[in-house]
This record gives structure tokens, C-alpha cells and sequence, in this order.
């Protein structure tokens, strides 16, 4: 809805400008992903266990980190900022102030809602994400259409982490004090982060960087018909993100109890994959009605809406796969995830004449992580 409305109210070219901040934002929030993936990690095995005692410690040690880092990332954000703000085209360098600030807010709510994750508590955890919804797109619309055009809309991106931090410390209240030798240690965490960390930096990157190069090396009328064409396409992604979410606390919690839970992977690949394939064939035979929140100035993306469908619900297959071998503490998906970051960057430098040849690598790349993640869980499978 954020991407729909304003891209309606600022028109193509503009809309690129919004388009690359978000993935820009996206990138800087890399840490808050992965503080929220050691936070559902702990958190299930500690329900599994019925040990509830050490969460609310947890929460303390992950806030802690997350000031830590995001104030040195907002520093660097202003300092670099002209730079950025260079690289991606843009005249006005409020854009590039207002991200600095949009990773520590990140990272804070992020914590809190891996808590819920890992306990399970979706009903919250989904009120938490409606709320920060919500308020991105009713500040970026109030915003636009007060006249403060690309910086109002990611004024927005603001706003909703900072709605949705407040709301979310309510729903963790409650939670039981542990004794002193039953607190998750720092060392714990640590070693869990870097495989965390490998993940939610690939995927995202994956995920970003082809709207950002976009930007890049398109004319800004046509880096707007791309990233429109990215963000329909994510509706594909994000079903599968749900559906992911769900899967990561059951197979863990069933992972430290030694109980079976290949069942759970595969019913999820399952549900991912008819949502995914039936999406692309929706995106595939009625471009004109997925386009209509868009409108006609969008029209030159209706032919390319299939494959970006199908691109984007492949990375919602690796992304499952990713996060399968999360939730048993196993790296098998490092070096495919890594060589795909690599070669897309690598390809899409080489090759971006036109919309076409950046899509076409990133189908290609997002299939030969798929088939690989796959193979490779069916080898720990059997």
C-alpha cells in the first residue's frame, strides 16, 4: 500500500527516487534482521523447553545491541551521505539524512517481534507489523500530498518503526525473570549471529539490490517502471515470508526437543509454492488488473509482471531454505547465498541495457539458488 500510493502521487521518475530509498533502507536495516532471527532462534528452544525464564533477559541484551549499533550506523550514514546521495542520483540529500536514522528504530522493534515470533504470539506479531503499516503509509500519503514530495514519503519509513517500538514493548509485558545462571550469555548469541548474519545480509541483498542498480543504470522513467514492477511482484515474497515465519519457531522448538520435522519444511515448501505459481499465472494472464493500483503511467511493466513474479517466488523458496537451516543451527546455505549475491551484482553490471536484460539475470540467479538450497536439503534430508 506504501509503494502503491506513492508511486501513484509522485509519478515515475519520483517514484524511483522513493524506490531506492527503500532498498537503500532495507540494506541499512540488515542488523535488526538479524537480531530478530537470534531472537526467535532462542526464544523457541527456551518455549520448548518450557525455560521462559531467560527471554526476558534476552530482550534487554538484544535492545543493548541495538543502540550499539545503530547510533555508529547513523553516523556513517550522515558522513557518507553526499556519496549516496551521488551514486543514486539525487538532488536533494534529505533523503539521505532521513536513512540514517531508520536502522536504530529498526532495530529495536525488530527484537521485540522475534520475541513473539519464538513464543508463537502471531496474532500480536501481526498487529505489531499492521501498526507499522499503517503508520508509514498514512505519514508518507499526509506528507505528499502536503507537498514535501520523495523526502514526505520516506518521512514514512520513519514513522511506522517508531509507532510500532512503542506499541510493541505492551505486548512483551508479562514476561517471567530468570535466575542469574539461566540468562542467555552474550557468547551464545554471538556464535548464533554469524550464520544470521549471512543470511539476512544475502537475502536482502538479493531482494534490494537489482531496484537500487536499477536506479543506477536505467533513465529514471524506466527505473520507475522496474521497481514498480519489483514491489508487485513482491506480493509473491511476502506470502512466502509468512508462511516462513510460521515454519522457522515450530521446526526449532521441535529441532531441540529431537523430534521429527522434515513434515513441517515440506508443508510449507508446499503452501509456498501452489501461493507462488498460482501468483505468477495471475501476474502472467491479467497484468492490466494487477497494475490498477499503479495506474496507466505504469503500463510499459504489464509484459514483464510474470517473470518478476516468478523471480521474486523463487527467492521466497530460497529464503524458506535459508531459513530451515537457521532453525537447526546448520551453514550448508552460506557459500550458494554468498556466490549468488556475487553473481547477480557481477551480471547485472556486465548486462543492464534495458528492464529486460536486468530481469532475465535476476530470474536466472534466483533459480540456480533455489535448485542449489534444494539439493542441498535433500541431502541432510536423507
Amino acid at each position: 500500500m506504501y509503494h502503491f500510493a506513492v508511486g501513484r502521487l509522485v509519478g515515475p521518475a519520483a517514484y524511483s527516487v522513493v524506490a531506492a530509498a527503500v532498498g537503500a533502507a532495507s540494506l541499512l536495516t540488515l542488523p535488526a534482521l538479524v537480531l530478530q532471527l537470534i531472537a526467535v532462534r532462542f526464544t523457541s528452544v527456551a518455549a520448548a523447553r518450557g525455560q521462559l525464564g531467560p527471554v526476558r533477559r534476552l530482550v534487554r541484551l538484544l535492545s543493548g545491541l541495538s543502540l550499539g549499533m545503530g547510533v555508529p550506523i547513523a553516523v556513517v550514514m550522515l558522513l557518507a551521505g553526499p556519496g549516496l546521495a551521488q551514486f543514486l542520483q539525487l538532488r536533494d540529500r534529505t533523503v539521505i539524512a532521513l536513512l540514517s536514522f531508520i536502522a536504530l528504530l529498526a532495530m529495536l522493534v525488530s527484537a521485540n517481534r522475534g520475541v513473539l515470533q519464538g513464543l508463537r504470539r502471531f496474532t500480536a506479531l501481526s498487529a505489531n507489523l499492521v501498526v507499522d503499516g499503517a503508520g508509514r503509509v498514512g505519514v508518507a500519503i499526509g506528507l505528499v500530498l502536503g507537498g514535501w514530495g520523495a523526502a514526505g514519503a520516506v518521512v514514512g519509513l520513519l514513522a511506522g518503526p517508531a509507532i510500532a517500538f512503542a506499541q510493541s514493548l505492551t505486548l512483551l509485558r508479562g514476561l517471567p525473570h530468570a535466575a542469574p545462571q539461566a540468562a542467555t550469555s552474550v557468547g551464545e548469541v554471538a556464535r548464533y549471529a554469524a550464520p544470521a548474519a549471512v543470511a539476512v545480509i544475502g537475502v536482502t541483498y538479493l531482494y534490494n539490490i537489482d531496484v537500487i542498480l536499477a536506479r543506477h543504470y536505467l533513465p529514471s522513467r524506466e527505473a520507475g517502471i522496474y521497481a514498480a514492477g519489483a514491489v508487485l511482484a513482491r506480493v509473491t515474497y511476502f506470502l512466502g515470508l509468512t508462511i516462513t515465519g510460521v515454519m522457522f519457531p515450530e521446526v526449532a522448538g521441535r529441532h531441540a526437543r529431537d523430534e521429527d520435522h522434515y513434515h513441517v519444511v515440506e508443508l510449507s515448501l508446499a503452501f509456498l509454492a501452489a501461493a507462488g505459481i498460482c501468483l505468477t499465472a495471475a501476474y502472467a494472464l491479467l497484468p492490466g488488473l494487477v497494475l490498477l493500483p499503479y495506474g496507466a503511467e505504469f503500463n510499459p511493466v504489464r509484459p514483464y509482471l510474470g517473470p518478476f513474479a516468478a523471480a521474486l517466488t523463487l527467492l521466497a523458496v530460497s529464503n524458506l531454505f535459508v531459513n530451515y537451516f537457521l532453525s537447526v543451527n546448520s551453514t550448508r546455505f552460506v557459500l550458494p547465498l554468498l556466490a549468488a549475491g556475487v553473481m547477480e551484482t557481477g551480471l547485472m553490471t556486465a548486462f543492464h541495457h534495458d528492464l529486460g536484460q536486468l530481469l532475465l539475470v535476476l530470474l536466472a540467479v534466483n533459480l540456480g539458488l533455489a535448485l542449489t538450497l534444494g539439493i542441498l536439503y535433500t541431502v541432510e534430508r536423507v
